[in-house]
């Protein structure tokens, strides 16, 4: 209760009082109702926290889901849903591109075992009719066992030249070796040496200059030699295959039959051969051998007509980091 006093005249006072139980009742039931509010605050925090922890980690679910999915199955189809453009969303993006590299590199891979398959059996084939017919050689006049036996080594030989361009082009895009700094002229000089000791019938002329590179120097090799093989063995008889180093740039051009335009796009696919050349020897691996050579240093091998007839393959070194 409240009590006021207020004295008077006289020596008199006057005395008031109230009930303070109403207040105190109002303040009761507002105390209650701002218990009520706070709790009910905090509940529908915690609902509404939930809901947004459980939206937010959805993604973070999904990716682990698909990731225990493709290890457990193989499958490289999966992929994850997140829009947006939030981090998760770029990391299921991320995890979506990266599947798609897996699955064009296994694709990639079998492509290449069956064309190896299919590559390889003929002249299997053939080196186990003639060993055959070796094994009966008492049957055969000694010329032909002789001829026999070259011509099976001569396959042989065929075989391991096959086998080592398929080990190649088994290898990863970046080059394993370890990358340095070299002359690409000097470099060109040492393969033209090479090619020249077995290439009696045609002319290398080489015009060659100072081409600073950085890069995998055997591999880089590899392909020149694959060029000049190339130039060598379309050339006629006392032709001459012209090789020029332009900066980055090796150019090998020869005096062959050249190649036709529907081919161009082609020649550095595996296994390709060109109608016209499907009678000669090789593997249909040189070119394409070049050209992951090329991209792997980031650049790129392509061919055009050389100016005085004949074709001119062209092989260019990018820049590619230490």
């Amino acid at each position: 209760m409240r009590v006021s006093v207020q004295p008077i005249s006289g020596g008199r006072a006057m005395q008031a009082a109230q009930s303070l139980e109403p207040v105190d009742g109002a303040l009761s039931r507002l105390a209650l109702a701002l218990l009520g509010v706070t709790g009910a605050g905090i509940l529908g925090s915690v609902v509404l926290g939930r809901a947004v922890a459980r939206r937010a980690a959805h993604p973070v679910r999904e990716l682990t889901a698909s990731a225990e999915y493709v290890t457990a199955t193989q499958d490289l189809r999966r992929r994850v849903t997140a829009p947006g453009d939030d981090e998760l969303a770029r990391l299921a993006r991320s995890f979506n591109t990266m599947l798609e590299a897996l699955a064009r590199s296994r694709q990639a891979q079998r492509q290449l075992v069956a064309d190896a398959s299919h590559e390889l059996r003929t002249p299997l084939t053939t080196v186990l009719a003639n060993v055959e017919m070796l094994g009966r050689g008492d049957a055969l006049p000694e010329q032909e066992r002789e001829q026999m036996r070259r011509d099976v080594v001569g396959q042989l030989h065929e075989l391991n030249h096959l086998v080592g361009d398929l080990v190649e082009l088994a290898r990863e895009e970046q080059p394993e070796e370890e990358l340095q700094d070299f002359d690409l002229g000097e470099l060109v000089a040492e393969c033209v040496e090479r090619v020249r000791a077995h290439a009696r019938d045609v002319r290398l002329v080489a015009e060659l200059e100072f081409a600073p590179v950085r890069g995998a120097r055997s591999r880089v090799g590899r392909a020149i030699v694959n060029l000049l093989d190339n130039a060598r063995k379309y050339s006629p008889p006392g032709g001459e295959v012209h090789v020029t180093v332009r900066g980055r740039e090796v150019v090998v051009s020869d005096q062959g039959p050249g190649i036709a335009p529907d081919d161009r796009a082609h020649v550095f696919d595996r296994f390709y051969r060109a109608a016209e050349s499907r009678g000669l020897p090789g593997s249909g691996l040189g070119l394409a051998i070049v050209r992951q050579v090329a991209e792997s240093h980031g650049g790129r091998a392509w061919a055009t007509d050389a100016p005085g007839g004949g074709a001119e393959l062209h092989l260019e070194l990018g820049s590619i980091d230490s």
